[in-house]
């Protein structure tokens, strides 16, 4: 006679609560993230060429809006965001 099998509780993947942070794995993630913003900025880039390509209404345009406070903010985040990932890869190459 065959007994009936209980399927036994497979273990769980450790989850963020279980791992103390330390610095690379923050690195990590952050380089994680300043590449989707990269990705994002493209975008923006993509614009600025559209914008150039399609005369100068569409430039002043671009040029109004990335000239704001918050299209100045925009490109500072975007410049610290090239020069921590461009940082980080070379980290990674090193390593």
């Amino acid at each position: 006679m065959s007994e009936a099998r209980i399927p036994r509780e497979r273990p769980l993947s450790p989850h963020l609560t279980v791992w103390r942070w330390h610095i690379t794995m923050a690195g990590s993630i952050l380089h994680r993230v300043t590449g989707v913003g990269l990705y994002l900025g493209a975008l923006i880039v993509a614009w600025w060429a559209v914008a150039l390509a399609s005369g100068p209404d569409a430039y002043a345009t671009f040029t109004g809006v990335m000239g704001s406070f918050l299209g100045k903010l925009v490109l500072f985040g975007m410049t610290l965001s090239f020069f921590y990932h461009l940082a980080a890869g070379i980290r990674h190459m090193i390593w």
